[in-house]
């Protein structure tokens, strides 16, 4: 029986599980065993969840030591995950996950619940779309309010073409997320690609009338306008932000300019923008992946190798690939053939980058 995310301590689990095999269930318990195991989850979590302070409390009087070690295993667990993640090997972060969630000592907070998140994401890359919506389930019946886990299996059930259930999810993720701009424009990007253009136009419209006088809100807000090519709204809202110290609406800023043509003013606020967020990993690969699209291979190369230089950076892997794919279009065959070389070494699965690594040999 697998188990649906943290939704009860590990070891409650087990003892159900072992009660009801042997047939010797309270009341809770047989009605347990007459239900489907979500629903006995959410059923037992009442009991559980108001006594998990009282538990950790106890716990750390009573072995210090060893819950400090637990907690950096769980800390090293995760990032095992991540890190399997980045390199495509789903299955084994999937592992490393449980292993960290594995490590909570019956505490449900902000990590464990980041840790599902990231469990489910693996469920399903690695081709378990059932077991990443049972890790969604669990969240969502932890806190009904949670609109990142309404958000997540929305996603889940769009790419497995369930559209009207991903619709509600989202729907859902939206009614709890309050003035999250960024949800929105996720939200928003998804239906697009999916087809539900005016849906998507919909809630574009209703963000826009989103309550916010902070940095974050007008920056969000001229992003927006940036998506529907509203340029001159767009500028008003991110000059607010930046003149309120929000140094990303420099970013949005910048693609503005760069979208009506007026490369000189978008190339200083870009480089005005990595001075002040250079470790931004995240941003640091949108802008080359933005300046790929449109051939400047030379600007996304520098982009990939500053990103590189930070420790960790997300989806390495990839980063990789690009920085070989603007090494062959500036044609520096040399580099390219010396990145690929590294690259099939260290991912080995990759069957195109094999592939291409042959033709490499010959250039």
């Amino acid at each position: 029986m697998s188990r649906p995310g943290i939704l009860i301590p590990i070891t409650q689990w087990r003892r159900m599980e072992t009660v009801i095999e042997k047939g010797k269930a309270s009341e809770c318990d047989r009605k347990a065993e007459r239900m489907e195991i979500r629903k006995a989850t959410k059923l037992c979590q009442r009991k559980f969840v108001g006594m998990l302070a009282m538990v950790l409390f106890s716990a750390v009087v009573l072995s210090g030591c060893q819950n400090q070690e637990k907690i950096e295993n769980q800390k090293a667990f995760r990032q095992v995950g991540i890190n399997k993640m980045n390199q495509g090997d789903y299955a084994a972060a999937v592992e490393a996950f449980q292993k960290a969630l594995d490590q909570s000592l019956a505490v449900v907070g902000p990590i464990e619940l980041d840790i599902c998140y990231y469990k489910a994401t693996a469920q399903y890359n690695a081709g378990d779309a059932k077991g990443a919506i049972t890790t969604c389930n669990a969240l969502v019946a932890f806190n009904e309010k949670d609109s990142k886990a309404y958000f997540l299996r929305g996603c889940i059930y769009l790419k497995e073409g369930d559209s009207d259930n991903a619709r509600k999810d989202y729907g859902k993720a939206l009614d709890f997320c309050g003035n999250d701009y960024a949800l929105y424009l996720s939200v928003y990007e998804n239906l697009s690609g999916a087809g539900f253009t005016k849906e998507a136009e919909k809630l574009m419209e209703k963000a826009l009338k989103l309550k916010g006088d902070q940095p974050k809100d007008y920056r969000e807000r001229g992003h927006i306008f940036l998506i529907r090519g509203d340029y001159d709204n767009a500028r008003k809202e991110l000059d607010q932000a930046i003149n309120k110290g929000d140094t990303k609406a420099l970013l949005y800023l910048a693609q503005v300019y760069d979208a009506q043509k007026e490369n000189k003013k978008a190339k200083a606020l870009y480089k005005s923008y990595l001075e002040k967020n250079g470790s931004d990993t995240a941003t640091l690969i949108s802008l080359a992946e933005t300046q790929m699209e449109a051939g400047g291979y030379q600007q996304a190369l520098e982009l990939i190798l500053q990103a590189l230089e930070a420790k960790q950076p997300e989806n390495e892997q990839q980063l990789r690939r690009d920085e070989i794919i603007c090494y062959e279009n500036l044609l520096d065959f040399a580099s390219a053939k010396k990145k690929m070389a590294s690259y099939v070494k260290d991912y080995p699965d990759d069957e195109q980058a094999q592939r291409e690594n042959v033709f490499l040999q010959t250039r």
